[in-house]
């Protein structure tokens, strides 16, 4: 076709042969296929319709060359919501829809056949093959080349499964749907070579099941293959593609009116619905509006430091701790947090589509969305950017109020809050210090007063510092040139109950008094050197559940990363004379804290590694947050041996662990059993914190084994591992289960259930 399309000046005798060839096939095909009567029937589809006059023809090739990853992917999305997927699910990439089309028509008994001998003709399909097995995968190209794609696949099958009933399952090599970026085009050369085999097939297919498939254009043909290709090439979906909805979309750069009018009507159905608690705890539990790739781009962005011709908006649910602790349900939260997110990323979208040349890099994580603005920021992007936070909150309280999600009543208008910096950093301390404010606005760090505020914060925290430093001197509550990590965990969890927190401090260090004026400063001082705590930043997200825990599982919340974090960020102060010393000395103390934190992280898989036969238990961390799911169920020794192995690591103490057992039917009730044991242990610990010597209560690491398959009622029981060298009396011992008791009294005083403690 690049020959025929040369210039007619350019063309000799035999070019001009080619053309009056191209131009007589395309005019037969047509007319066999009867193409002028769809025209007929159809006049809005003329754009979709091939041409044959040469300028026609080269002009389509041009289009076809430039639009056909993203036709491909129209095609896939409309496939998506033929086959029952909803219109807000639709966050694929061009490099998803390959792999996962791979993988689905490999397993589909339908297409196996077909699949396989176009693999037979392909080198890079028959090494995809045999990619985990050791068997083959070392193979030269051509020793691989004389095996046939059928004797492959079986052996590689075989294989796989020898392998999974050895070892945990591995996860798939390529990034799943919920971690994609929106209309992302990008594939390797692999998933290049395998696309053209699934168009190949695909292709094949069509022509079989609809006779004027050849009436299209190629970019409507690209669209239809990788519909075909989503949908497993269902001949029950191909013939009435263009026919049901007529979404196919553009030929020559023009949108059909039809696309237009179907779009509306999904956008005005999926605003109309009602998000129901059950869709918060499924399909948001791991939503993601950004991909790994791109929150690895917004992080090498941010860590450039301040510039002037950037804005960064950080977004933040500044109550995900204290909707943990009441609401005792970390999936619902999450789907919480993921849903604003949807919002807000959707409200962003348009914000771009209305500011052409503007460059946003985007970022999200288990608690924050954040983005960059670069390119051409319009002057006015903080007042557009206020619209945008306004609108999606409205619309996020609006949802939820008419949802059942939440108990009646239930106050979300200052969840989430937002601000805005020449830096991530920047951005972040704005969007904390909007808590403390009673009206929910988006902050900017770029006003004078807001920077003046933070600076004058900064030499009032100096000067309390000094103060308590004073008037705790001597006790063992002074660390550095701050205090003890536990001084900032223990005010922070007293969430300003002033009595608590003197109770608790007296306890915990020793004291035979405090004064209340003291506590308060203290009080004063943790929360005013929060606003200054970095944010962290994660690459790729990972969601702790226990949705798969059919054979039971257990789940960990590591103690103490928030107080660390703290401690950190106040040393750091101490050490900051101005803001901007301030901002770069508490990230460097961040960094110091996560790099602590992953070890702590990797000692607890090195424990379940130790503790259990390999490939009983498939484990997974997120944040602070950890789970693991167990193949077979555990027993009573091992759950001892897990327990005892992290009393005996460096963090001894700063696990909280719970067990719950196999035959959970209900998805849902899992994970609540789950956050349940973990609320009565800490329970448990800050009772035992008011009587037990600091050095035994760290030394043990307790396990709430849920030992019911019904949520809300039956029996728990309190395990204990206990590290080398702590002894307990027999006094303690009972203490301990006393205490234990206490606390599922507690618990279910506060939560309307019905646990009873075994001895």
């Amino acid at each position: 076709m690049a020959m025929a399309c040369l210039r007619p000046a350019d063309c000799s005798d035999q070019v001009k042969k080619l053309q009056t060839q191209l131009q007589w096939n395309c005019e037969l095909e047509i007319k066999s296929q009867n193409c002028a009567k769809l025209a007929e029937e159809h006049p809005d589809w003329a754009p979709l319709m091939r041409k044959c006059d040469l300028p026609s023809q080269c002009q389509q090739q041009k289009e076809y060359a430039q639009q056909k990853a993203l036709a491909c992917l129209r095609g896939y999305k409309n496939a998506m919501v033929d086959l029952g997927v909803s219109l807000k699910d639709m966050t694929v990439s061009l490099a998803g829809l390959v792999e996962d089309s791979w993988e689905s028509i490999k397993k589909n008994n339908r297409e196996r056949a077909a699949f396989l001998k176009q693999c037979n003709t392909s080198l890079s399909c028959k090494k995809d093959l045999v990619k985990d097995d050791h068997r083959y995968n070392k193979l030269s190209d051509e020793e691989v080349n004389k095996l046939p794609a059928t004797f492959l696949y079986v052996q590689a099958q075989d294989m796989k499964a020898y392998m999974a009933s050895l070892e945990r399952v591995r996860p798939k090599p390529y990034v799943p749907i919920a971690e994609r970026a929106r209309d992302d085009t990008t594939m390797t050369p692999e998933q290049s070579q395998k696309l053209e085999s699934l168009m190949t097939i695909a292709g094949s297919k069509i022509k079989e099941q609809y006779g004027r498939y050849m009436c299209y254009n190629a970019l409507a043909r690209e669209e239809l293959e990788c519909y075909a290709i989503g949908s497993v090439v269902d001949p029950t979906l191909l013939a009435g593609y263009f026919v049901k909805g007529a979404r196919a979309a553009t030929a020559a750069g023009r949108l059909l009116k039809a696309e237009k009018e179907v779009h509306a009507g999904a956008e005005v159905a999926a605003g109309s619905a009602k998000v129901s608690r059950s869709e918060l705890t499924g399909r948001y539990i791991s939503y993601s509006p950004t991909s790994v790739e791109q929150n690895t781009a917004w992080i090498a962005r941010a860590e450039k430091g301040a510039d002037a011709k950037v804005t960064f908006l950080d977004v933040e649910n500044s109550q995900m701790k204290y909707l943990n602790d009441s609401l005792k349900d970390k999936n619902l939260v999450t789907g919480l947090t993921n849903y604003h997110k949807e919002l807000l990323f959707d409200n962003i979208k348009e914000l771009e589509a209305a500011n052409p040349g503007l460059v946003i890099d985007k970022y999200s994580d288990f608690k924050s969305s954040r983005f960059a603005f670069s390119g051409k920021v319009p002057k006015d992007i903080e007042e557009q950017l206020e619209k945008v936070f306004d609108k999606t909150n409205a619309e996020f309280n609006k949802k939820l109020k008419e949802s059942d999600a939440l108990k009646p009543g239930t106050k979300t208008e200052d969840w989430f809050r937002a601000g805005i910096g020449n830096s991530a950093d920047e951005a972040n301390m704005a969007a904390r210090y909007s808590r403390q404010l009673d009206k929910n606005e988006v902050q900017s760090f770029r006003k004078d007063g807001l920077k003046t505020t933070m600076q004058q914060k900064i030499m009032s925290l100096e000067k309390q510092r000094q103060e308590l430093r004073t008037e705790v001197a001597g006790t063992s509550m002074v660390d550095g040139r701050t205090f003890d990590q536990d001084v900032f965990d223990i005010v922070r969890k007293g969430k300003g109950d002033t009595a608590q927190v003197q109770q608790a401090l007296k306890n915990r260090y020793a004291l035979s008094d405090i004064s209340t004026g003291t506590v308060k400063k203290l009080q004063s001082y943790v929360t005013a050197t929060d606003e200054f705590s970095p944010g962290i930043y994660i690459a790729k997200r990972e969601i702790a559940h226990l949705n798969a825990a059919e054979q039971g599982g257990l789940s960990v919340d590591i103690i103490g990363l928030g107080s660390a974090n703290l401690k950190g960020t106040a040393e750091a102060l101490a050490s900051s004379s101005n803001v901007n010393k301030a901002l770069e000395s508490t990230r460097a103390a961040e960094k110091a804290v996560t790099k602590k934190f992953n070890d702590q992280k990797k000692q607890f898989e090195d424990v379940l590694t130790r503790a259990v036969p390999a490939g009983k238990l498939k484990s997974l961390c997120s944040g602070d947050d950890c789970v693991a799911v167990a193949v077979k169920p555990l027993n009573q020794a091992e759950k001892q041996d897990i327990l005892k192995g992290l009393a005996n690591t460096d963090y001894s103490g700063t696990y909280r662990l719970a067990f719950i057992p196999d035959g959970v039917k209900n998805v849902s009730s899992r994970n609540a059993l789950a956050n349940h044991g973990e609320s009565v242990e800490k329970i448990l610990r800050q009772s035992l914190g008011s009587e037990m010597e600091p050095r035994k209560l760290k030394g043990l690491t307790f396990g709430v084994d849920m030992r019911t398959q019904n949520l809300n009622e039956g029996s728990v029981k309190l395990l204990m591992g206990e590290a080398n060298g702590v002894t307990l009396t027999a006094h303690e011992r009972k203490r301990i289960q006393e205490a234990f008791k206490a606390a599922i009294q507690k618990f279910n005083a506060s939560s309307s259930t019905n646990y009873n403690a075994l001895p």
